[in-house]
């Protein structure tokens, strides 16, 4: 614990936004991908889908980029040492759900993402945010087990060598 707080809190907030742009940009590019060749109307009606046949706009990208820096302070108060200790893991994750629900709401009536009177577009976002959390909770959950057992045989290969310079 003692480590993190020596990482310079710039470092840390690089290593979130990373980690949080990073796949914000390639779910996003994917999308636009698929919609532009599966439902190139939808082209006329948000900003993240207009290709103007060159790809993503950069006006986008930067919003991307406002996104995912807001959503790495927030990520960084949450799963940082240095700010909360005491929150468990899975209040830590819904608290960032909500989190992402929120920022991304805000985002899309700023730039108008999608139309703000559309239900199904509010639908589909929360349904692909709740499905993107699950999987993102699923894969860091499989990576501490996998880094638990690690340290369990490391710890028990240490135990053993320690038991016999002692005897």
């Amino acid at each position: 614990m003692d480590e993190e707080y020596k990482k310079p809190i710039i470092s840390e907030l690089l290593r979130f936004f990373a980690s949080i742009f990073t796949p914000a940009i390639l779910v996003m590019s994917l999308t636009s991908m698929l919609v532009g060749r599966y439902a190139s109307e939808a082209q006329d009606v948000s900003t993240l889908f207009a290709l103007d046949g060159a790809g993503m706009p950069f006006s986008t990208i930067f919003q991307i980029v406002g996104f995912s820096f807001v959503l790495s302070i927030v990520a960084m108060m949450l799963f940082s040492e240095r700010f909360s200790s005491k929150i468990r893991f899975i209040w830590r994750i819904l608290m960032m759900l909500l989190a992402t629900l929120l920022t991304f709401s805000i985002f899309t009536i700023i730039f108008k993402w999608f139309p703000i009177n559309e239900p199904l577009a509010w639908l589909g976002l929360v349904l692909c945010t709740i499905v993107c959390f699950i999987l993102s909770f699923g894969l860091t959950l499989l990576k501490l087990r996998l880094e638990g057992k690690n340290y369990e045989k490391l710890l028990a290969k240490y135990k053993a060598s320690n038991k016999s310079t002692t005897q």
